[in-house]
């Protein structure tokens, strides 16, 4: 396995429901796609696994060396606001969308006006870009156009960074992993990211750290 920087350049903003996206969970998303073909999109409820996808990305203990979002240039966030309307076959006559089984939602979301995001991790070159080939867009409302891909760059660095770059975090790790550490909240720092089980106790990324031996 090769540290690599994986870097998405963008025709659209982001949106976020987070501050940030993880790494291995996007490439996990693209397995778990791969694995269920269309199943993906038809289930009435969600698929009863053991656990996440294998993704080919190294891990230090069981934490993935896989880093977070870096969003560049350096977001000031935005709000998009909008009316999500029902796909529904509407019947014959008035009916109010304002109210009852046909009303609009008013929605917000926050989004990045951003032109990159960039991304480290060790892992399989050619399993990891081909992986984020099949990535369309990033974040979240992208059915309605945010978060699209212009073209994806993966290259291999000097050193790995997935982890600790220039001594700060660069993705949840928990601090009985480190030694020092800045600055702590309770995170899933490891797959499914949806689970209770994953949660602990970690260093915040972009916080200064220092690794226990």
């Amino acid at each position: 396995m090769e540290p690599l920087e994986v870097v998405f350049h963008l025709r659209t903003p982001v949106a976020l429901g987070f501050p940030w996206i993880n790494f291995d969970a996007l490439l996990a998303h693209v397995r778990l796609k791969e694995e269920l073909g269309e199943r993906y999109y038809a289930l009435p409820t969600k698929v009863p696994m053991g656990g996440a996808p294998d993704v080919p990305i190294k891990r230090w203990r069981d934490v993935p060396v896989a880093s977070v979002s870096i969003f560049e240039p350096e977001p000031e966030l935005q709000l998009f606001q909008f009316f999500k309307r029902g796909d529904l076959p509407f019947p014959k006559g008035k009916v109010s969308r304002a109210r009852g089984f046909f009303k609009d939602f008013y929605l917000r979301v926050a989004y990045a006006p951003v032109q990159r995001v960039r991304f480290y991790c060790t892992g399989e070159r050619e399993e990891v870009e081909r992986l984020c080939r099949k990535v369309p867009a990033l974040g979240k409302e992208r059915n309605i156009g945010f978060g699209f891909i212009r073209r994806v760059e993966v290259r291999e660095v000097e050193q790995e960074w997935g982890l600790v770059k220039d001594g700060a975090a660069m993705r949840p790790i928990p601090v009985r992993y480190l030694k020092r550490w800045e600055d702590a909240a309770y995170l899933a720092y490891k797959p499914p990211y949806w689970s209770k089980r994953s949660v602990d106790l970690c260093a915040v990324p972009f916080t200064r750290v220092e690794l226990a031996e």
